[in-house]
């Protein structure tokens, strides 16, 4: 999978992106106990083409798991943020006060944040690896290029699926905003070449595969939309998970410190520490730009033409018969 998931198949496109996409090389050995042989012969690896990253990949496969660990993998803007505030105050008895007072990335670090930014090996994994345990990581890459010990130990990993139209949507804003294309670069642009670059399965590879494990007992599959309906009902799953306790006073603690008005407003859930270094290692000038921004369910429909809609609902719809399944399920709707 793509470190951030901005796919497009060459620099010719319009937009004049900065990062471009390319296939990698598979893994030394995939997670056959978790998926058929078969599967991983026909699967399709991208990520980002920047300098010595098979080489950053390699070392992922490598990396030191722990059996305490608890890994938040997802797809970019697919309620990452959302979930990883929630995970970290259950996993360190609801310190609201430290949450609100330090960076979530400096609590949870992003996995693969510091080499896309720097591009050096060496520092790469400093920010997991001088985490205190039990650590919560976060991650944007697909099943089979996580840490093979992830495999074999199978830690808590907690997996968040969202509609990809909304995604889509919400990845072009943070792009756009990161200085990963120009200011002529459309949001229909934009959501054409998701749709029509080479990479286009893997929005669907990625949350199929996760989907397919959602009985283990290691793994916990929930939605971005399944938390926008019934967030207490995430926040008890959680909870059970990881073998915590939550009272009613502070079920509403958590309902209010989680909710969309209190996480738009507040800075160490809107990724002011990461953004600042993206944009200074850029060269690119801040603005008024909010990392929550929406968060509104089927909000694509509000942003873009009738008929782009239809051309996204339909290209969707297709994809689901392609994988003999529905949105519904994927979005644990139904």
């Amino acid at each position: 999978m793509n470190l951030f998931c901005n796919l497009y198949q060459s620099s010719e496109q319009r937009g004049s992106i900065k990062m471009q996409t390319t296939q990698v090389q598979p893994p030394k050995r995939y997670p056959t106990n978790l998926l058929a042989k078969e599967h991983w012969a026909q699967r399709v690896f991208y990520s980002y083409n920047v300098p010595k990253m098979q080489e950053f990949l390699n070392k992922i496969h490598d990396l030191e798991v722990y059996e305490d660990d608890v890994w938040l993998v997802t797809l970019p803007k697919c309620g990452t943020t959302w979930m990883q505030e929630l995970l970290w105050l259950v996993m360190n008895n609801f310190d609201f006060a430290t949450a609100k007072s330090e960076h979530l990335e400096l609590r949870s670090p992003f996995m693969e944040f510091d080499f896309l930014i720097y591009h050096d090996l060496e520092r790469a994994f400093k920010p997991i690896e001088s985490l205190k345990r039990p650590r919560l990581i976060k991650s944007h890459l697909s099943l089979g290029l996580l840490p093979a010990q992830i495999w074999d130990k199978k830690p808590k990993v907690i997996y968040v699926s969202r509609n990809p139209k909304d995604a889509f949507v919400s990845e072009y804003h943070f792009f756009r905003h990161m200085g990963d294309f120009s200011a002529d670069h459309t949001l229909e642009d934009y959501l054409n070449n998701r749709m029509e670059g080479t990479s286009s399965n893997e929005q669907f590879d990625n949350m199929t595969e996760y989907y397919a494990l959602r009985s283990e007992p290691w793994l916990y599959y929930t939605s971005y939309e399944r938390m926008k309906t019934d967030l207490r009902s995430v926040i008890q799953d959680v909870c059970q998970f990881l073998n915590k306790s939550i009272d009613e006073e502070t079920m509403q603690q958590m309902l209010k410190h989680l909710s969309f008005e209190e996480m738009k407003k507040n800075p160490t859930t809107n990724h002011h520490w990461e953004i600042e270094q993206i944009h200074r290692e850029r060269q690119v000038s801040l603005d008024d730009f909010n990392f929550c921004r929406k968060g509104k369910v089927n909000g694509y429909k509000e942003e873009i033409s009738p008929a782009m809609v239809m051309k996204l609902d339909k290209w969707v719809q297709d994809k689901m018969k392609l994988y003999d399944t529905t949105l519904e399920d994927l979005l644990v709707l139904n």
